[in-house]
């Protein structure tokens, strides 16, 4: 029934009164606000020119034309229409009463100070820990780079391809590849492992490392590419160039074909090397028949031929397809035939890659111009070839290097040779070579040279071996980790990082290894307030994103807790101080009653009396609240100096720890006015409301 009652009570008229009411109050104490703010400059500019000293220089820059420019302002501003006292002439009756009582005035401000300089004071110290931490933890730049990693598409690679499709992005500036591998350091006939990065100069433009000796890094051989277009050299190595036509054919025709001795090769359905897997297949006395495929582009160092097509331009490269036995390793280490359901030795037609496959001359010439599929379908139809079969026999198995010789009888008479799996040395990995001579420059963390005994200035132009761990997937189209070979480099540059054992060496050396596919990339977006877009567009390829942007919202957001928990305690006193103003003006009230009583007498409004209270409540709110910010500032920059001077002893730059924003500051004005009104308010009413006749009785 209430609320019934209550919407009916309810006048429209009534509501936008007390509305434009509430209006006309804070437009009033806003143009309050813009006064004072002027009279003060008005007056400190009045106080200087009266200065013995300081005298002579404002009259001689002219202090009085200001004076008057502010003057003509403030009157332009105070514009009362209804003919009443104007808002400067209550100022000036504000700061003769405070003059008049000027102890308390100045206990009441210094109060109000204090409480708003303890605020200023811990929460600037808040703000300046903060950007201490984050300059610590991030440069300027740093918050617009994102480093991106695989994710869970594996299909995905960070590869040249991946690179344009981020360079197509909106908001991207730069995308730089970065190759990491362990280095295996040979010095002094000691071994020692460390990672090393393959760079170019604009990675180290955008981490500018400190170089403390030798020379800075610059881009040497950047634009390597491994493999060339037609008509190219690499290296004095010219790449040959043919067309691929539809039928994946090459010109060889068939021939025979043979597997290493101690090797074994996977067999796949297609030519790619993402097909299906059918086995191994190892060597055999007799060899095999094949044919020559082309397929999909992988590092084929026995030739330097690449096929093309040409609408497409795609990379092709040379396989090996032959009818062949399949041979299985377990998971013991035992290499076993793959046996049919009728329990024979299974044979296939598959495709293998040409690494490890010895090609021999067609015999006599009779596969020449021929295709497996015809030779296989009976063009040579009772012929029976030394590929034809497999000789279970200990002559006809491959070389004990690789398996070890078991023989067997199974349950039906029928006699096995088992080949069993010997152990490799897990520590020896295939050699890469570098295609052609890479540029062996090393600039190395100072670090690094505490392993190697050296000093920085002792270590430009020093000579080590390294050899490059290339981890698995780095080359394209070959698995399992790597190892390049052993080449010499040249200390040419210090970088200042005790903490870490690394060095930098220029991009163009991995790419000599034939490595296409990078293990990070860092992208540069135009600005960092697109770096989340440019993140989310990244993301959407299936990759993974990091940025030092991430750990600064960590540290903004446990900083921006502990501001709200000091501003806090700065608070208490700043309450203290407002219950202190309050008093302050409650008792001038009381002391000032007859004149209150004397000033309405006079003709001055009700309304006119209330503004005169909170005239002064608001000028000793402001005013203590600028004191408050210049002493919190002080306090804050007296800390920072002690703080500097020690660090200076220890050897370490200067130290800012207090910082205050320019919208803290505003922001502690407009609270300094608004305590202003509200200690102020219930004086000014109970001035307003004081009946004249009683205030001149009043004792």
């Amino acid at each position: 029934m209430q609320i019934i009652n209550k919407i009916k009570s309810f006048s429209l008229k009534a509501f936008l009164a007390r509305f434009k009411s509430s209006v006309l109050f804070i437009w009033s104490n806003i143009v309050f606000l813009a006064v004072l703010f002027v009279y003060v400059i008005r007056g400190l500019l009045k106080y200087f020119t009266r200065m013995k000293l300081l005298g002579k220089l404002f009259l001689l820059i002219k202090t009085e034309v200001l004076i008057n420019l502010l003057t003509k302002l403030m009157y332009k501003i105070d514009v009362n229409e209804d003919g009443g006292v104007t808002k400067s002439y209550l100022i000036e009756l504000a700061f003769r009463n405070m003059k008049a009582k000027r102890n308390r005035a100045i206990v009441t401000v210094g109060g109000v100070a204090l409480g708003v300089g303890a605020i200023v004071f811990l929460v600037s110290i808040g703000y300046g820990l903060e950007q201490l931490v984050i300059s610590r933890v991030a440069k300027l730049d740093e918050l617009k780079i994102a480093d991106v990693s695989l994710g869970k598409a594996l299909t995905v690679k960070l590869n040249d391809e991946t690179i344009e499709k981020i360079k197509s992005f909106k908001d991207v500036d730069q995308v730089i590849p970065v190759v990491s591998m362990v280095s295996k350091i040979n010095y002094n006939n000691s071994v020692f492992d460390v990672m090393s990065f393959g760079v170019d100069e604009r990675y180290i433009k955008m981490t500018n490392p400190v170089f403390v000796a030798g020379e800075k890094f610059t881009d040497k051989d950047r634009n390597f590419v491994y493999s060339n277009e037609s008509n190219s050299s690499v290296l004095g190595v010219t790449q040959e160039i043919e067309t691929v036509d539809d039928s994946m054919k090459t010109k060889n025709g068939i021939f025979d074909f043979n597997i290493e001795e101690n090797k074994k090769v996977m067999v796949t359905e297609n030519c790619e090397s993402e097909s299906e897997a059918f086995g191994y297949v190892i060597r055999s006395e007799g060899g095999y028949v094949g044919e020559e495929m082309w397929g999909e582009f992988y590092l084929d160092k026995t030739t330097n031929l690449i096929g093309k097509k040409e609408k497409s331009n795609e990379e092709y490269s040379k396989w090996i397809r032959g009818k062949v036995p399949l041979w299985m390793v377990d998971e013991k280490g035992t290499a076993v035939p793959k046996l049919t359901k009728d329990g024979q030795q299974e044979w296939t037609i598959g495709c293998f890659k040409k690494e490890n496959v010895v090609i021999e001359k067609n015999k006599d010439g009779i596969y020449n111009q021929k295709t497996l599929d015809q030779y296989l379908q009976g063009d040579v139809l009772g012929e029976a070839t030394a590929s034809a079969t497999l000789t279970a026999t200990e002559e006809a198995t491959v070389s004990a290097d690789l398996f070890e010789t078991v023989t067997a009888t199974d349950s039906a008479g029928v006699e096995w040779v088992e080949l069993k799996k010997v152990e490799e040395d897990p520590n020896k990995l295939k050699e890469v070579p570098f295609m052609g001579s890479p540029v062996s420059e090393a600039f190395v963390s100072t670090g690094m040279l505490k392993l190697l005994g050296l000093t920085a200035d002792k270590a430009i132009g020093t000579n080590f071996k390294i050899s490059y761990i290339i981890p698995d997937g780095n080359i394209s189209g070959v698995s399992g980790r790597l190892q390049s070979a052993e080449v010499e480099y040249k200390i040419k540059g210090v970088v200042e990082d005790p903490n870490s054992n690394y060095y930098y060496f220029q991009i163009a050396d991995a790419k000599r290894l034939g490595i296409s596919v990078y293990s990070q990339l860092k992208v540069v977006a135009k600005d960092k307030t697109v770096l989340g877009d440019v993140r989310k567009s990244i993301e959407g390829l299936g990759l993974k994103t990091d940025s030092t942007a991430d750990t600064v919202v960590r540290i903004e957001s446990l900083f921006g807790t502990l501001r709200i928990i000091l501003g806090f305690l700065g608070t208490i006193a700043l309450a203290v101080a407002s219950l202190g103003m309050f008093n302050t003006m409650t008792v001038s009230l009381l002391e000032r009653t007859r004149e209150v009583g004397v000033m309405k007498t006079m003709g001055m409004l009700s309304n006119e009396v209330r503004e005169l209270f909170l005239a002064e409540s608001m000028i000793m709110g402001v005013g203590g609240g600028v004191l408050g910010i210049v002493f919190g500032f002080l306090l804050g920059r007296v800390l920072s100096l002690i703080l500097s001077s020690i660090s200076f002893l220890k050897g370490q730059g200067t130290i800012n720890i207090a910082m205050i924003p320019w919208f803290f500051t505003v922001f502690i004005l407009v609270v300094s006015f608004l305590v202003g009104i509200i200690t102020g308010w219930y004086p000014s009413k109970r001035a307003r409301q004081i009946s004249a006749l009683n205030a001149l009785r009043y004792e």
